[in-house]
């Protein structure tokens, strides 16, 4: 070897390991040739290289002669297709979380350019990405909850990392898996338990080689732990799940009063898999006097906490209805209650009583939303748009105000927790805007009002719990409804003539008997009339002291008895469960069923 320049000798002296054997090899018949007589442009490369603790390789010449100091990894195969497209381009590249051996390295690979301003060479410096890459594991792992989740998250990201043939990971009752490519038969090349804190193995993650090139264990096994660290955290979310999910529920109405002059309507759902069991709740009593007490509440907070809380403000704020006290003092009283606790404790709760007889509705709110209420043909309103008190726990002694509507028959109200209007894509006063459209919609029933609300809120991903109320004011002792002749609706009619008979303490047995009566008879004014003035029927009934009438009125004629079309098969099933009498006229035909109460 000729003599080396100054610069050059001082690098392999001070260069590590690689330098050290750097100057003392035999260079006559290597490719690069004796380092005395290498280009500036090579020397120059090197001397960083050595002196850098960095990870740096370069790439020389026609041949792509390699070199690489201390710091990094002797495997300069795998940046074959890097440098080729280097001198290809004629330019620089980066290559993201390559995986080098047993480690993730992003590559920066740069032309060394030569005197005449081609490419002499590539300079590649690496900077590991290992760390990063379990560290994102940790992460795409600890924002999902359930068994499923976690295995499938973990699937994709080992899947990303190896470019494996197959990824395959099973715990009980679940099993992830990302197909590469692998042959069918093949058995898997790496096998990892994964397990808990203590050793235990709660699931096992299986890898296939790939295109990538044998997997390898390094890199892996440390994710096999947090995968398997997730899943244990996975097995008490869901049983926590469960035990809330199961007190939440049993402590909600397993049904609802049915009283004269109102129509209840109610629907509970979880949030998300995403999210815990929340204190959503609700409550419909019936009060002595024919009073009629709504209550719906969110406590502030998840899982079993949160619904434990909820069932002790709900059968408290029960107690303090059923002894008497309006909706204003039993707040109050709620307030002072859940400040004796011994814990903060937080819930906004709006409380309303409605008297059927004179459709007086009074109500109080400790921060929740304002209610929504709808007067047919009008679009929806608030109560309130400010708070009328703070939520429950929020103050120590405050007392909560009752206020008064007078409400009309056909009048709706809509009570509901802030997860039915909350959206990531839009504010919440958005939300509230579209619900008091979406209120207004015209629905046969109260029923038919939820599902719809439901059915919009289930398009996106909801990550609270929804609770819901709906209340339609009717006459007491009168039942008039209007439907389209069209026979899928006869089911409406059925629901809303049993809530009527069942408010006003009809026997089981004579609804039920009503109930085929009148929908036979309805049936048949939609069949029937010929040339109707209007694709309408109309069902009125009213209570006597003795009987229950009800009277279904079509506008057309029927067709003869004789006709083809014309079957008459009900009449006699109505005669057999009512007294019947018919009434024909110009303006069409009336028929009138009389069900005696004994």
């Amino acid at each position: 070897m000729g003599a080396l320049p100054a610069r050059l000798r001082i690098a392999f002296e001070r260069g590590g390991e690689m330098g050290r054997r750097m100057a003392d090899r035999d260079w006559s018949a290597a490719p690069a040739g004796d380092p005395s007589t290498w280009p500036p442009e090579l020397t120059g490369a090197v001397i960083t290289m050595l002196a850098s603790r960095t990870p740096i390789m370069i790439f020389w010449g026609p041949a792509r002669v390699p070199f690489h100091n201390d710091a990094c990894p002797a495997v300069t195969g795998q940046f074959d297709d890097l440098v080729r497209r280097v001198f290809a381009t004629d330019d620089g590249l980066v290559a993201t979380d390559r995986r080098v051996g047993e480690a993730y390295f992003t590559v920066s690979c740069d032309p060394i350019r030569a005197g005449d301003g081609s490419i002499g060479g590539v300079l590649c410096i690496l900077a590991e990405t290992t760390g990063r890459i379990l560290m994102d594991a940790a992460v795409a792992l600890n924002v999902v909850t359930g068994t499923a989740e976690v295995l499938d998250v973990a699937a994709r990201h080992v899947q990303a990392m190896t470019a494996a043939g197959r990824v395959v990971l099973t715990a009980p009752d679940a099993r992830a898996e990302r197909d590469g490519g692998a042959a069918a038969a093949a058995e898997p090349d790496l096998v990892l338990p994964l397990p808990d804190t203590a050793g235990t193995a709660l699931g096992e993650l299986r890898v296939w080689s790939g295109a990538g090139g044998p997997v390898e264990p390094v890199a892996l096994t440390p994710l096999a732990r947090l995968i398997g660290l997730r899943l244990a955290g996975a097995r008490r979310y869901e049983i926590e799940h469960r035990i809330a999910r199961t007190l939440q529920h049993s402590l909600l109405p397993q049904s609802l009063p049915r009283v004269a002059g109102a129509v209840v309507a109610s629907r509970y759902v979880a949030g998300s898999s995403e999210a815990r069991v929340g204190g959503d709740w609700y409550d419909v009593i019936a009060a002595p006097g024919g009073r009629l007490y709504l209550v719906i509440g969110d406590v502030v907070g998840k899982g079993v906490a949160a619904a434990a809380t909820m069932g002790q403000l709900r059968n408290a704020l029960r107690a303090y209805v059923l002894e008497g006290f309006d909706c204003g003092p039993a707040l109050s009283r709620l307030n002072r209650l859940v400040d004796t606790m011994g814990r903060r404790q937080f819930a906004t709760v709006f409380c309303l009583r409605f008297d059927p007889h004179t459709r007086v509705m009074r109500y109080s709110s400790a921060g929740h939303p304002s209610p929504i209420r709808v007067t047919p043909g009008e679009p929806g309103t608030f109560f309130y748009r400010t708070a009328l008190g703070p939520p429950i726990g929020a103050l120590g002694d405050v007392p909560y105000p009752t206020r008064e509507v007078q409400l009309a028959p056909g009048d709706r109200l809509l009570l509901y927790t802030d997860g039915l209007v909350e959206d990531r894509r839009q504010g919440i006063d958005t939300g509230l805007a579209e619900l008091t459209a979406d209120v207004a919609e015209p629905t046969e029933h109260v029923e038919d009002l939820l599902d719809m609300l439901l059915a919009k809120a289930g398009r996106q991903v909801r990550r609270d719990d929804i609770a819901m109320i709906a209340l339609e004011v009717t006459e007491p002792r009168e039942f008039v409804m209007r439907l389209p002749a069209d026979p899928t609706r006869l089911s409406v009619l059925r629901q809303r003539l049993e809530d009527f008979l069942a408010a006003h303490g009809v026997p089981e047995a004579d609804v039920f008997d009503l109930t085929v009566a009148v929908s036979e008879a309805a049936a048949n004014a939609i069949e029937h009339p010929i040339e109707p003035a209007e694709p309408w029927i109309t069902v009125e009934a009213s209570t006597h002291h003795d009987a229950i009438v009800v009277t279904v009125r079509d506008t057309g004629r029927w067709r003869p008895a004789g006709d083809a079309g014309f079957r008459g098969r009900g009449l006699a099933l109505i005669g057999a469960l009512t007294e019947l009498s018919v009434h024909r006229s110009p303006e069409g035909t009336a028929v009138t069923l009389r069900r005696p109460l004994t």
